[in-house]
């Protein structure tokens, strides 16, 4: 598994377990709590690398299942700001493990979320809550911004 980020499929996300190294698929409904290796038992920590998105159905699925507010990072490969911005990603992931999700699309490998979404800039961060998009951003910020930004956007959500 790769160590800058998670992956997930239509049915959540695929966690590491820290004892043996399992894999253990998490559905994105419960990623707000620590769960168990299904083939050790030990505690699974709670995801804090950003969740990298190969397909519009594992898109679909986090945004309507995610337990959590998700701050999602539209980016590229080319992109020199989206680079400059991807280490304060994954700060945030660490920084917010339990109480945000992070996932990241590049819109060069997924053209078709990117055009379901509306996406005319990079890196653009949006901030989804309950399986709706409540909040966009153009530009890069740092970790403790892109928290607040997206805290903020979650909480006038739910009013």
């Amino acid at each position: 598994m790769s160590t800058d980020h998670l992956h997930a499929d239509e049915k959540g996300v695929h966690l590491a377990c820290p004892q043996c190294q399992q894999a253990n698929r998490i559905p994105f409904a419960r990623l707000h709590l620590k769960g168990k290796c299904g083939s050790c038992k030990a505690a699974l920590p709670l995801p804090s690398l950003p969740i990298e998105i190969d397909s519009p159905a594992s898109f679909a699925a986090l945004v309507s299942g995610a337990s959590l507010p998700l701050l999602v990072d539209f980016w590229a490969p080319w992109c020199g700001p989206c680079l400059m911005v991807a280490p304060e990603v994954t700060k945030l992931a660490a920084l917010a493990a339990g109480e945000l999700i992070v996932a990241k699309v590049n819109t060069e490998a997924q053209p078709i979320i990117a055009g379901n979404m509306g996406i005319r800039s990079i890196p653009t961060f949006a901030v989804f809550v309950a399986g709706r998009e409540v909040e966009r951003s153009s530009g890069g910020s740092s970790a403790t911004q892109l928290r607040a930004f997206a805290m903020n956007a979650a909480q006038r959500a739910r009013g």
